[in-house]
């Protein structure tokens, strides 16, 4: 007889988190492995696009890592967000101007530096206005 000690939906609650935490990582290889997969065709600017997608991927994933054996949150927003209004000073410039050499880039010969450069400009515009939601949203919560 199979006899368990722990109640029949236990194991089912402890699962999801388990596959959310380590699924992250999977979709952070998988963007490694493309970026690499990118980056070795011959088509100018390729190279760049996909070794700084690879790269870029592994360094989130030790980052991830590293916030969960630090024992910090887990969530996604207080990872990539601002909280503090004085912290607003330089995010906003900094990824405006990411945003600017992502357009610079964009504007060279059609083919993927094209497309990695708009692609960059949609991404740090979407961080400034995420940052900026998330920093209000702060704010109204403690009045």
């Amino acid at each position: 007889m199979n006899t368990s000690t722990t109640p029949p939906g236990d194991s089912d609650e402890r699962l999801g988190p388990w596959l959310a935490f380590w699924g992250q990582f999977v979709v952070l290889g998988a963007l490694a492995i493309l970026g690499l997969f990118v980056g070795s065709s011959g088509q100018p600017g390729d190279y760049a696009a996909g070794l700084l997608l690879a790269i870029g991927a592994i360094l989130l994933a030790f980052l991830r890592l590293k916030a969960w054996f630090d024992g910090s949150g887990a969530d996604w927003s207080s990872f990539l967000f601002v909280d503090k209004p004085a912290h607003l000073v330089v995010v906003i410039p900094l990824f405006t101007v990411i945003a600017l050499g992502g357009l610079f880039v964009a504007a060279s010969e059609p083919g993927s530096l094209q497309s990695a450069g708009v692609g960059l400009f949609v991404v740090c515009g979407l961080i400034i206005f995420l940052s900026l939601k998330r920093v209000f949203d702060k704010l109204d919560s403690h009045e």
